[in-house]
């Protein structure tokens, strides 16, 4: 009597405990904790944007998904990683510059690691910055900028998250339109980047609106112009590169979800339509416009086809930079 009224009480704790709107149908995605790679340092936007994303998940599965850094090589570390792990339970979340094929340099025939991942959904978009540390580069506009470093060949660097990223290629772009000579710093992604700007190591930085809007913050920086071609709600006030005149440096930076090769299509639809939900949220939205970020969400077709609309930008971008990476 006495061992069944201890099972019988063990039964109605283990009920009592579950509470109403805990239980997971048996068998239902995931059955186990989520990986998500950062394929960038901490601190930076795409970090900030993956761990929230990461909280939410977390508490709809009643798993945890755990927030993994592996920076390095502008992301291709960390992208090359996911493209290796085993199916079903890895994403990464990746900038459109480091799945960009055409960027890649690797062996004949062989496609890079980042051709192999699945589209899971946008995370988000944000516009990018060209700002300046006020004490080092000492301008007000962005014709300023351009005029100096016209007068001063060599002596305006402008720092960059890394080889190969959007804001590389922005840099680039720049100087090579405007026939100017400023050098390029590469960082290890956005947040060294930012530091570097504040605390003066380069003249002037292309930062996502995330990181623009903290750097203003400093009351060191001065933003001089942003890539949405009308002009962003992120960065209000701001001329655009489009609006001064200057072709080229009209293109937004994403941040898509992926998955390895050999996901099922049944996990791809559980994460696609848990992430919508997540990101469709109000309060995430506002968590989101809070880093620079505009959440984005959406189906893993609507992120295959925003890559594709890239495809002839970045090809364009490569033969007038001529940036490849290995």
């Amino acid at each position: 009597m006495r061992n069944a009224a201890r099972l019988t009480a063990s039964m109605i704790v283990a009920l009592a405990a579950s509470g109403p709107g805990t239980a997971r149908p048996a068998g239902a995605y995931p059955e186990q904790p989520v990986r998500l790679i950062v394929p960038y340092p901490a601190g930076g936007a795409v970090d900030g944007a993956a761990r929230i994303l990461a909280e939410r998940l977390g508490s709809a599965w009643n798993q945890p998904v755990i927030v993994e850094n592996r920076p390095g090589a502008s992301g291709r570390i960390g992208v090359a990683l996911a493209a290796k792990s085993p199916p079903g339970y890895t994403f990464v979340a990746a900038t459109n510059s480091t799945v960009n094929e055409q960027l890649t340099r690797g062996e004949p025939g062989v496609p890079p690691p980042a051709a192999s991942l699945l589209p899971v959904s946008t995370l988000f978009t944000t516009p990018v910055a060209l700002l300046v540390n006020r004490q080092a580069v000492p301008v007000d506009s962005l014709a300023q900028y351009v005029a100096l470093a016209r007068d001063k060949p060599g002596t305006v660097s402008f720092g960059s998250s890394g080889e190969g990223t959007i804001t590389h290629f922005f840099g680039e772009l720049l100087k090579r339109g405007q026939g100017i000579d400023i050098t390029h710093i590469p960082f290890a992604g956005e947040g060294p980047n930012l530091g570097g700007l504040i605390g003066g190591h380069v003249g002037s930085a292309f930062l996502s609106a995330s990181g623009a809007t903290k750097a203003a913050q400093t009351g060191k920086t001065r933003v001089l112009a942003v890539t949405t071609p009308a002009g962003s709600a992120l960065l209000p006030g701001v001329p655009s590169f489009a609006q001064l005149g200057i072709a080229g440096l009209d293109r937004d930076t994403w941040v898509g979800l992926f998955a390895p090769p050999g996901t099922s299509q049944s996990v791809l639809d559980a994460v696609t339509e848990a992430t919508e939900a997540v990101l469709s949220s109000s309060e995430v939205r506002e968590r989101y416009a809070q880093l620079g970020l505009i959440a984005e969400g959406g189906t893993s077709r609507d992120l295959a086809r925003r890559m594709e609309d890239d495809r002839e930008y970045w090809e364009r971008a490569v033969r007038q930079t001529g940036i490849t990476l290995r």
